[in-house]
């Protein structure tokens, strides 16, 4: 199926913690939210829980969007999701089933306690940051829009 250029990830979390995508690649260390390009055909929403599915191995159902960025001018979308299956570690997706290679690094899925993602290099920063603030505050009314190139 093809692909857009829009990439929609999923944030997940649970007692306290977030799911994330542990990236090793050309020897930078570094987390990203599970996610993925967006096929033909399919919503945002469906692009989160499908790379939800393959990356983690969790079954989620997408709510809100909760932040919107751009980066190498592709955009971004970031849905809340919260967990209705499947066993955290377990994804089939592409990134686990093609032979290594040093291009594309290593993926591991984590958990993450939420209250500490300021200690690690999580990208991107600002929606981490946004996580963080929502731990303690609610999620904005609108969705969080910024362009990372700029900043």
């Amino acid at each position: 199926m093809a692909k857009t250029a829009c990439r929609a990830a999923a944030i997940i979390l649970q007692d306290g913690q977030i799911a994330l995508m542990r990236r090793e690649k050309l020897g930078r260390l570094y987390y990203v939210f599970p996610g993925g390009r967006q096929e033909n055909g399919e919503t945002g929403e469906q692009a989160a829980e499908r790379e939800a599915e393959e990356e983690l191995g969790l079954r989620v159902a997408a709510g809100r969007l909760v932040a919107r960025t751009w980066f190498r001018g592709r955009e971004q979308r970031y849905y809340l999701c919260a967990v209705t299956g499947g066993q955290f570690g377990s994804g089939q997706g592409p990134e686990f089933t093609r032979p290594f290679d040093p291009q594309y690094g290593t993926y591991q899925p984590v958990w993450l306690p939420v209250h500490a993602l300021h200690t690690y290099p999580v990208l991107p920063q600002r929606v981490a940051e946004l996580v963080q603030t929502a731990q303690y505050q609610s999620w904005p009314a609108q969705p969080v829009v910024f362009d990372e190139e700029t900043e």
